[in-house]
């Protein structure tokens, strides 16, 4: 396993360069806090020294909110818009029936850089994509989003596919593999690392944790796994956590060393953990898929050149549309080139590279899901608002949930359900009010 010596390059000393490093974008999927230890101190949380060591290199972002599920947090990041701007509410269902794709027409990150970034990025993509569906050209799709390289799958692995057999789309071309998923996926981005002129940035989007549950080689975790594992997903999800780090042990230990300095390394999750594999203290039913702190609350590390004080916290609330805009700084597009695009919901995170402790940039997160994928009309619709303290849960056809994060209760009493004093009413019509500005 890996350990802080291996990575001794990573806490690299602040500097400016006249031309910006390389911005390497690592997506988990279904990987919440509490399946990070330095995130949450869980007492059944896998070993994940590689994270860890990241985490001593770079800023941990503790309070880091995405959408409940997968597609719509790709989509966030991906544009630097919310759900409700890009249609995408939900995750694209393993069907080939027709259905709502993240248009083509929105931004991405590489045809941002490639229309307004002063210097020419080489593009890539790795991994699991799930942002697209039938009619639209589901193979092609990365590649006409503006990434140069795309070599991944489709979606999840579902119908058929599995960790070990799959299909996995090289610019368009399907191609039946046999590699482990994570094994393959760091595999295709060491070899991009190596063939992709500087500066670059890639996006690397795992399909670990994600279901189906699976034993992973066993030189990747120290698991005693036995009997299927449909039958202990708990046990065989954790090994496959411990699986990921290490093969991000791997990435990192075998990149060129000069471009790992030269490269911000960015390490996020889609959504929290399935509800099938937490365990106490976490709640089941409160995890993936919820507006509860389970399924919106992720792991955020940020590690690189410009990370003045590694190993430091920042407690401030940021959102997944944040990504965008991060890259965009540190790729060098301007504040006012980003204005020229649709309407960007996030504010870039690098003043806290700078200084973590900095006050916050943003006053609230936001998060929701919806069915199905498109504009509307919905069959079902819930949205969650948070400032530092107070928290405003909204459902169709429901009551309110609204808590007050502060206390010892936290989640576990909503106040909606009896009288409010006069300063949970002031909190709880603020944010019902920003709720109303933002989605009328």
């Amino acid at each position: 396993m890996l350990t802080l010596a291996l990575l001794a390059g990573l806490a690299v000393a602040p500097q400016v360069a006249s031309t910006p490093g390389n911005v390497l974008l690592i997506m988990a999927d279904d990987v919440g806090c509490d399946m990070v230890s330095s995130f949450s101190g869980h007492p059944d949380a896998p070993p994940t020294p590689t994270l860890n060591a990241l985490a001593a290199s770079g800023v941990s972002f503790q309070a880091t909110y995405t959408d409940p599920v997968c597609s719509p947090t790709r989509a966030c990041v991906l544009t630097g818009r919310y759900a409700f701007r890009t249609g995408i509410g939900n995750f694209l269902f393993p069907s080939g029936a027709p259905q709502a794709s993240l248009n083509p027409s929105e931004v991405t990150i590489p045809e941002a850089l490639d229309s307004f970034a002063p210097w020419t990025f080489d593009t890539s993509a790795v991994g699991k994509w799930h942002l697209t569906a039938p009619p639209l050209n589901v193979a092609l799709a990365p590649n006409l989003q503006g990434f140069d390289w795309f070599e991944g799958t489709a979606g999840n692995l579902y119908i058929g596919q599995n960790y070990y057999n799959h299909t996995t789309i090289r610019n368009g071309v399907a191609l039946t593999s046999t590699t482990y998923s994570t094994t393959e996926q760091v595999n295709a981005a060491l070899k991009r690392s190596r063939e992709m002129r500087e500066p670059w940035f890639m996006y690397l989007a795992f399909n670990a944790a994600h279901e189906p549950w699976h034993i992973p080689p066993a030189s990747l975790h120290t698991y005693a796994l036995s009997g299927p594992p449909a039958a202990s997903p708990p046990v065989h999800y954790r090994a496959s956590v411990q699986a990921l780090d290490s093969e991000l042990g791997r990435l990192f230990a075998a990149m060129d060393p000069g471009v790992r300095a030269r490269t911000t390394v960015i390490f996020m999750s889609d959504n929290g953990s399935p509800n099938e594999v937490v365990t106490a203290p976490s709640t089941s039913g409160r995890a993936k898929g919820t507006l509860f702190e389970g399924g919106v609350r992720v792991p955020l590390i940020i590690s690189g050149p410009t990370v003045a004080y590694p190993g430091s916290q920042c407690n401030a609330l940021v959102n997944s549309v944040d990504v965008f805009p991060t890259v965009m700084e540190l790729c060098g597009v301007s504040a006012a080139s980003q204005s020229t695009l649709r309407r960007i919901d996030g504010v870039s995170l690098t003043p806290y590279l700078a200084q973590p402790w900095r006050p916050p940039l943003r006053d609230w997160v936001f998060a929701t899901k919806f069915l199905p994928n498109g504009f509307g009309p919905f069959t079902s619709l819930g949205r969650m608002i948070r400032n530092a303290r107070w928290k405003l849960i909204e459902r169709q056809g429901q009551s309110d949930q609204f808590f007050d994060m502060a206390s010892p209760q936290g989640e576990d009493l909503n106040l909606a359900l009896g009288s409010l004093d006069i300063a949970q009413r002031a909190a709880y019509a603020r944010l019902a009010a920003q709720l109303r500005e933002l989605v009328p």
